[in-house]
Formats: structure tokens, sequence, C-alpha cells
């Protein structure tokens, strides 16, 4: 085997350099107990991002000017693209700290990202959006569910109750 020219070991170094200080707040997917609550059915495992910020997110999907997430480094997330028969979905599994946090989000985020049919009071919501895709939303203890979108009400349920029961696992 031949030894590897100092220029290349430096070059790989800096790349990885870049990568970490670019995107901070993104971990290693392996790195999070969050992942379980993925299914895996339809998941395209190469778009796995595991984050504790919301401008991790921002990167890959943009939400809000501001965090309406409510993620400041203590609640950890993911987020991954899955193939439906119809299409494509985006899921988003965040675990907060504690179940106040999550209500909280909850309420704030589906004001903010559904129409005024959203009742902030209920465990999960689902509707068609402005771009004619659905997207729900659903909290279970500690853990807030997003379907951001899907191509068909059928896959967005789908995937949305399949994300439930994975979370469920989550809670301590």
């Amino acid at each position: 085997m031949r030894p590897r020219h100092p220029v290349t070991i430096l070059l790989a170094a800096a790349g990885l350099l870049c990568l970490s200080v670019m995107n901070p707040a993104a971990q290693a997917p392996g790195s999070s107990r969050v992942l379980a609550a993925l299914p895996a059915d339809g998941l395209d495992k190469a778009s796995v991002l595991v984050f504790r910020e919301q401008k991790a997110l921002d990167a890959h999907y943009f939400l809000a000017d501001e965090t309406v997430l409510g993620l400041h480094g203590k609640a950890e997330a993911v987020f991954a693209r899955y193939l439906t028969g119809a299409g494509e979905a985006l899921l988003l599994v965040v675990a907060y700290p504690s179940e106040e946090d999550s209500r909280r989000v909850y309420e704030r985020f589906g004001r903010h990202f559904f129409s005024g049919k959203f009742d902030p009071k209920g465990l999960r919501f689902l509707e068609r959006i402005e771009t004619g895709d659905y997207a729900a939303a659903a909290r279970t203890s500690r853990v807030l569910i997003v379907v951001m979108q899907s191509p068909d009400r059928a896959s967005c349920e789908d995937l949305l109750r399949r994300a439930e029961a994975g979370a469920s696992g989550l809670i301590d």
C-alpha cells in the first residue's frame, strides 16, 4: 500500500473542517436517539439530517425567519425525505426536553405553518396546504412530528402514523 501524499491528507482534513464550520449545528446521523422514530419504509437514507439548531434545517427546508421550532441546542431533531408511491414526502421529528416544551412549540408551529383551522389543543392535525401537497403535525408526549409535505393525503397520514409509532419508543 502506497502512503498518501501529505497535501492530499491536508486537503481532506481541510474539507472536513469546512463542513463542520459551515454547519456546526448538524450531527453525524449515527449519534442520535431520535433516529429511532424514523420509519424505515421509503426512507432516503442519504437525506437524513440530525440537528439541534434550526439554521441547520434552514439549509434544507426553510421554515421561517424566526425559530418557530424552539431549537436552541436543547432539543434533538431529525429531518428526512421519503419516497412514496405518489412522490416525495418530508418528515421532521423533534424530541424536546419536556412535554411542556413540545406542547408550546406544537401550538406556535401549528399557528404559523397551517391555516386558521389548526386546533392547538388537538394532538394531531392534517390538511392540504397552499402548494396542493398535504402536511400534518402530531405531538406525542415530548416529541413533535411534522410531515412537512406529502403528495397525497393517504401518504401523509401513513407517514405520520408510522412516525408516531416510532416516536413512542423515545418517551422516557
